[in-house]
């Protein structure tokens, strides 16, 4: 790697003063000198590894080929190069068959260890497998025996998590993340490798092992540590639409590309918590809250705190203790993003983009006609249009005349060459338009556990359904299982979490129950329109939505969660801001949702729940003073239900996870409201909430009303084929819930 920073350092700034101060004070000063340089910037150093190609030693297990790692590299490079400024010669990559014990080891020391200075900022990530040999957490580098022989372990090349924390404490400096993609708990199932549409990122371990040498005392671990899983939380490597990542990791990125300086750590980690719980795999026995404390440490003892002794286990962790609640480690720029240049055109006409800005639910069903335009607001506007789209990376134009009247410029040649001029490699992009394909559908995993029979029959039948197709289950991005519990077939969402009340009686035919199984589809169709709608990160209207719950007996009210436009102008700060509640709350509480509108014009607004039954639930309050409760006034709070009367939207039955979305546009919803009218004339509810008996039509009314609003105001026309929707036109913010 040629001759260390540090070395360098020390060599040339002792020379300089070598002859007033002792070697060691001037290894010290020439330190001190550098890092107190104003014109010497912080330097940034990185670490990623990540493994997909381990091998299979023993046939008796199963294949342990991933498919995330290497993209969990490449999505951490990309943030870290465009988002965070890093050099890219300051990025060491170690991947597949480099990825050695002895590679990973050598790269700590001489890329991180020999060239940190105080205050530098270093980070280190591993995508692979994790494992537990004995009580010790394990990370599998490439090179590690597989074997499950217990006396065979000469082989064994793991790096147990007392030793990566041993190797961190060589780094001299306190900015530190450290960023850990796999997981120890494996299943009891020795011949899984798979659950539903994700991979296990841990192998199996050996029960009886030691390590060679352990004195079991470690000081508390340095910086942020960012870890996928903890004691028997799974780790997922999954498939997305056009690509695999570990889950953790691309929504930690994300959530990267959406901070600003005002966002808290408790916040970030809960969005990637919250996101992995519903968007992968959900754990009933762990609260988001405990998947967040696991999942963050910050090691930042208080005065006189001593190092702590212990062995990194399935049963123990190192200290919790939290100093700072503000993401401060990294150097957050003042804007978000959705997407970064990462290559032009000769002609600068075109670019290749990045797009791990955006929600995972959003990033699948991206559709070629979506419009981005530059983020920094000191740089030239540019305004760009999605051309093609693979996986996280897509290929963009800048958008030229079309339209006389267009407000999307430019009409003449001295506005496209001005136009062009912006486009350069590292700019960052926002969304101005977001296209949604009308032929949307829903993918169907069929379950490999089924016959080869099962299957082929599973596979003709979803064949005359509408807006379904069928796959096969790990191979392609799914939005739920086709599959048996019990010895009748029903439906589970991705993570295998049966869907309440889709499953039949036992002997029915593959096609019948799939006929029988159409309502639950096409709900779960119209969640899936509803969920890409949503957009809180990218959104502008001048709004605040506060979800409330009024608990227990006394009916003590409590904050669920506060979320507000994130690129709004005229929202003032609140103490509410980001709150979000991760406890349960119980049948029989009741809910509230407070919508605040500082803008100067009037807004409207339609909510739909998903309970953990698939079923689209609206509130249904139609009585006066409710004939109005779709229209928040200009500067008014609009509050639902009616606080003056009797009416009240109550938790009710069945336990389980409710997520909410508040549908929020800058014209009326007229066509949905349409929609949805005989349903709730003729329907009555003790909850407060309907059941919408016909929830696709409807969702596809509401963005109908959407789109509608999109080209009123006159942008660049579309295909027929996709709906656009203005992020400055409308909000949908999500919220969820869980009843015990």
């Amino acid at each position: 790697m040629g001759i260390a920073r540090r070395q360098f350092l020390q060599a040339g700034l002792a020379s300089l003063i070598g002859w007033q101060l002792p070697t060691r004070d001037r290894v010290a000063f020439a330190a001190e000198k550098y890092a107190s340089q104003a014109i010497a910037s912080k330097h940034k150093l990185a670490l990623l590894i990540g493994i997909n190609q381990y091998k299979d030693d023993n046939s008796s297990t199963p294949k342990l080929a991933l498919r995330g790692c290497l993209n969990d590299v490449e999505l951490q490079k990309e943030l870290l190069i465009y988002r965070f400024g890093f050099a890219p010669q300051d990025i060491v990559t170690l991947t597949d068959s480099a990825a050695t014990r002895a590679n990973i080891a050598s790269a700590v020391t001489e890329h991180l260890t020999t060239q940190t200075l105080p205050d530098d900022l270093v980070v280190v990530h591993f995508s692979g497998y994790g494992s537990r040999l004995g009580d010790y957490n394990t990370l599998v580098p490439v090179d590690s025996s597989l074997s499950q022989n217990p006396q065979n372990i000469d082989g064994l090349q793991d790096i147990t998590e007392l030793e990566w924390q041993k190797w961190i404490q060589t780094i001299a400096t306190d900015r530190l993340v450290n960023v850990i993609d796999a997981g120890f708990y494996y299943p009891n199932s020795s011949n899984l490798s798979a659950v539903g549409n994700f991979r296990w990122r841990s192998r199996i371990g050996l029960k009886s092992w030691q390590p060679p040498s352990d004195d079991g005392v470690i000081s508390l671990p340095k910086g942020v540590t960012l870890r996928a899983a903890a004691g028997e939380m799974p780790c997922i490597d999954a498939q997305w639409a056009g690509f695999s990542s570990g889950a953790f990791t691309y929504a930690l990125v994300q959530q990267l590309w959406q901070i600003m300086p005002a966002n808290t750590i408790y916040v970030v980690m809960s969005d990637i918590a919250t996101t992995i719980d519903r968007r992968a795999m959900h754990n009933d026995n762990l609260p988001i809250e405990q998947q967040i404390a696991n999942m963050w440490q910050v090691a930042q003892p208080p005065n006189g705190l001593a190092p702590v002794e212990n062995k990194i286990s399935k049963s123990s962790s190192l200290s919790k203790t939290i100093t700072s609640d503000t993401f401060d480690v990294f150097p957050i720029p003042a804007f978000s993003a959705d997407s970064v240049v990462t290559a032009i055109t000769s002609d600068r006409r075109g670019a290749e983009v990045a797009l791990a800005g955006l929600p995972i639910t959003v990033l699948n069903n991206y559709a070629v006609g979506s419009i981005l335009s530059t983020a920094n607001p000191r740089d030239p506007r540019v305004l760009v249009q999605l051309k093609a789209c693979n996986g996280f990376n897509g290929r963009v134009e800048v958008i030229s005349d079309r339209s006389a009247n267009s407000k999307i410029e430019s009409n003449t040649e001295s506005k496209i060459a001005q136009v062009g001029q912006g486009l350069v490699t590292g700019i960052q992009l926002q969304e101005v338009v977001r296209a949604i394909a009308r032929n949307t559908k829903l993918a169907i995993a069929i379950d490999t556990g089924l016959s080869k029979i099962e299957r082929v029959d599973a596979t003709s039948a979803l064949s005359t359904l509408p807006n379904m197709y069928g796959v096969s289950a790990i191979e392609q991005s799914v939005d739920c299982l086709f599959g048996t519990q019990a010895a009748s077939y029903g439906l589970f969402t991705v993570g295998r979490t049966p869907i309440l009340g889709s499953f039949g009686s036992v002997g029915e035919s593959v096609g019948v129950a799939l006929k029988r199984l159409q309502p639950f589809l096409d709900s779960l169709l119209a969640a899936k329109l509803l969920r890409i709608t949503e957009n809180q990160s990218s959104a502008h209207l001048d709004v605040r939505t506060t979800f409330k719950a009024a608990i227990g007996v006394d009916a003590r009210a409590v904050t669920i969660a506060s979320k507000s436009s994130a690129r709004a102008t005229s929202v003032p700060p609140s103490n509410l801001d980001n709150t979000i509640r991760t406890k349960p709350i119980s049948i029989g509480d009741r809910l509230e949702c407070q919508i605040e509108n500082f803008s100067e014009k009037p807004l409207y607004t339609r909510i739909f729940c998903l309970d953990p039954r698939s079923k689209i639930l609206t509130p249904n309050f139609t009585a006066i003073p409710y004939a109005s409760d779709g229209i928040i006034p200009p500067k008014s709070t609009l509050t639902i239900p009616y606080p003056k009367t009797s009416m009240n939207w109550s938790v009710s039955a069945p336990k389980g996870i409710v997520d909410v979305f508040v549908v929020i546009s800058l014209s009326p919803l007229l066509e949905v409201t349409q929609s949805l009218e005989t349903s709730q004339r003729q329907a009555s509810s003790l909850s407060g909430l309907i059941s919408i008996p016909n929830p696709l039509p409807v969702i596809q009314s509401l963005l109908n009303d959407l789109d509608r609003t999109y080209k009123s105001a006159d942008f660049v026309s579309a295909s027929g084929d996709t709906w656009m929707l203005d992020v400055n036109q409308w909000t949908t913010f999500s919220f969820n819930y869980q009843v015990a």
